[in-house]
């Protein structure tokens, strides 16, 4: 299926200045989607992924399907019931979610090491600025190389927005859903959203939609021109009129710098289980310490990253000796969240590596494993063949039934190795 494109400025459109392209990448109906994909038989299905089928349960995810019934992410679910009374329902797999969302995050970091997760199942990449005459092809050849690669490598489809800027790209992401491709050419943002509804707006809420509803402002246009409201104060109003006029001054922020290793997940909702915890730590210290060893490199200090409702922590410890082993990683991260987190659930949990340095294999102070080396090197390898879903942390298996030979639930994509 061609995915569809929506480019309603020319491309003889020219700008003063070369400007940077920032995508913004939504996969489509994640949670729904890699259980149809574990499952084929749920395709089509009206499918809900939530937090429990009785009436206190909340749809976290809905597939395309049961969305005609006007079913989406965050309703109750007897409400969903009774829209659709032959709803399938599936309960949240975390562990599977983590690790796909991480597998997602692995084939955008091939495209540009500047990557930003903004959730479980959204990320920006930020590319090079570009002239006026090739921004837009340029754009759209990006977007459709990431949509081919997501869709043939994980099975997974995404709809990709591009904008000069965070606020833009994301907007345009969610114009043509799913599989679209949304380039908002830098002059005409307005003419895109300018007629569009205030709510289209991240960041703008029912409330905040009510209000302005009532200072006579409904659309995008208007938020543009806003001036001398009564119920906002004057940074609020000021931030509100740079919504309506497609500015946005943040930049891409990769989860990592080049003095460091990280990765981070954030929750659908607060976790506080602590196996659960442990088990997401696991496949994050796994992934990073794989990140270390392909750029060849170690660490000796230990980070770990968490946020407790809307405030950010982080704890770092320093070791003796440097590493790039899942097993140290998680030893020290798990020391340093437990403790300091006080029992309280988290919405977001990452791991990292700092204080890098290249691997000479002659680092440690300390009497070094080499049987384990080995058998790392002999699962890198295993990875590198086959892929990284070949070899988990066995955290993850314990987190399942013993009776499953596939816990995750994961589908292996087959890749195709020549004559090896």
């Amino acid at each position: 299926m061609k995915p569809s494109i929506q480019e309603p400025n020319p491309t003889g459109s020219t700008f003063s200045n070369p400007l940077p392209m920032i995508f913004h990448v939504d996969m489509d109906a994640f949670f729904a989607a890699v259980e149809v994909r574990s499952d084929p038989r749920l395709r089509g299905q009206n499918l809900v992924v939530g937090g429990g089928p009785g009436p206190r349960g909340v749809v976290t995810a809905a597939s395309y399907p049961a969305r005609r019934f006007g079913i989406k992410a965050g309703m109750a679910m007897g409400e969903a019931l009774k829209r659709c009374p032959d709803l399938v329902f599936l309960p949240v797999d975390p562990s599977k979610m983590i690790f796909e969302s991480l597998q997602v995050l692995e084939v955008l970091d091939r495209f540009t090491r500047r990557l930003e997760p903004a959730s479980i199942d959204e990320a920006y990449l930020w590319f090079p600025s570009e002239s006026s005459s090739l921004w837009v092809e340029k754009a759209k050849a990006l977007a459709s190389n990431i949509q081919t690669t997501m869709l043939m490598e994980r099975g997974l489809t995404c709809s990709i927005g591009v904008g000069i800027n965070k606020l833009q790209a994301k907007m345009a992401s969610a114009l043509q859903k799913p599989r679209g491709i949304s380039v908002i050419h830098p002059n005409k943002y307005l003419e895109v959203f300018g007629h569009r509804p205030v709510g289209i707006v991240p960041g703008i809420g029912p409330k905040t939609q009510e209000v302005l509803r009532g200072q006579g402002v409904l659309t995008v246009e208007d938020l543009s021109r806003l001036k001398g409201a009564s119920h906002f104060t004057e940074a609020s109003e000021k931030q509100l009129v740079s919504f309506g006029l497609g500015l946005d001054e943040r930049s891409v922020i990769p989860d990592s710098d080049p003095k460091s290793a990280g990765h981070e997940t954030t929750f659908a909702r607060d976790v506080a289980d602590p196996k659960l915890l442990k088990a997401t730590l696991s496949l994050l210290a796994d992934r990073v310490a794989r990140r270390l060893r392909v750029g060849r490199r170690q660490a000796k200090t230990v980070e770990v990253r968490y946020k407790i409702g809307k405030q950010r922590f982080s704890r770092q410890r320093t070791l003796t000796h440097f590493t790039n082993q899942s097993r140290d990683l998680l030893r020290v991260a798990w020391d340093l969240l437990e403790p300091a987190r006080k029992g309280k659930p988290l919405r977001l949990l990452g791991v990292a590596g700092a204080s890098l340095h290249s691997d000479t294999g002659q680092s440690s102070l300390v009497p070094v494993d080499n049987q384990l080396d080995d058998v790392t090197g002999i699962g890198d390898r295993l990875r590198d063949r086959f892929g990284e879903q070949t070899l988990l942390p066995a955290t993850i298996y314990r987190r399942s039934k013993p009776k499953s030979r596939n816990p995750i639930g994961f589908q292996p994509v087959r890749r195709n190795h020549g004559n090896q």
